[in-house]
């Protein structure tokens, strides 16, 4: 006689894990981290909230979740660029080119998740900060890296490479609020251009 497979206990697993963390991915990007809730993502997915909980732990947790998705989206291919040997020039050019695609053709929207994640850090949660922390650490290690690598070759101006690390993190995010607030890419570009220039042409005058 054939024996019963085992009975599987509990509720079968029904939530589609990928579409909640895309749907709260965008709606993040879109309007806000904190002015998205979680009952906002499972009236827009059909998700359960009890789902969702059971998925993530917490609105910190599927924050969390969301923010390392954006980081293999929008910040790693950044480090990429970083770390690809070539001239400075080049790797400006690939960085301006970068944070001002067309998001309309790539159905994204403007701005940076992560700049605003920063932004709003006082209403998140202690993980989604942990983790806010670890990725602006790894972007301005990765700014000092490519800093020292064009000292190296005669291609950046003489400024502390914490500092400079700083001010390409500085130029980044203020790029993404101008890109929020509307302004067209190729001004931004022109403006990122314009400023991230400055240190290999001032080279050896800066900072004295």
């Amino acid at each position: 006689m054939n024996e019963k497979p085992n009975s599987v206990r509990g509720r079968p697993k029904t939530l589609d894990r990928d579409r909640v963390l895309q749907t709260a991915l965008i709606q993040y990007w879109s309007k806000g981290p904190a002015n998205v809730s979680i009952s906002d993502i499972c009236n827009l997915t059909g998700a359960s909230k009890p789902g969702v909980y059971r998925e993530f732990g917490s609105d910190d947790g599927l924050k969390e979740a969301v923010l390392e998705v954006y980081h293999s989206l929008a910040i790693q291919p950044v480090i990429d660029i970083l770390e690809k040997n070539q001239p400075t020039t080049d790797a400006i050019d690939a960085l301006i080119g970068f944070m001002t695609q067309d998001r309309t053709a790539l159905g994204i929207p403007q701005g940076c998740l992560f700049v605003m994640m920063r932004a709003q850090s006082q209403q998140l949660g202690p993980s989604t900060c942990v983790k806010l922390d670890k990725i602006r650490l790894s972007l301005l290690n990765a700014y000092g890296a490519w800093i020292e690598h064009s000292k190296s070759r005669g291609e950046f101006a003489d400024i502390p490479t914490d500092i400079a690390a700083l001010f390409v993190d500085a130029q980044h995010g203020g790029a993404m609020r101008m890109q929020r607030e509307g302004i067209p890419n190729d001004t931004v570009a022109r403006v990122l251009e314009i400023a991230l220039r400055m240190p290999i042409l001032g080279a050896s005058t800066i900072g004295r």
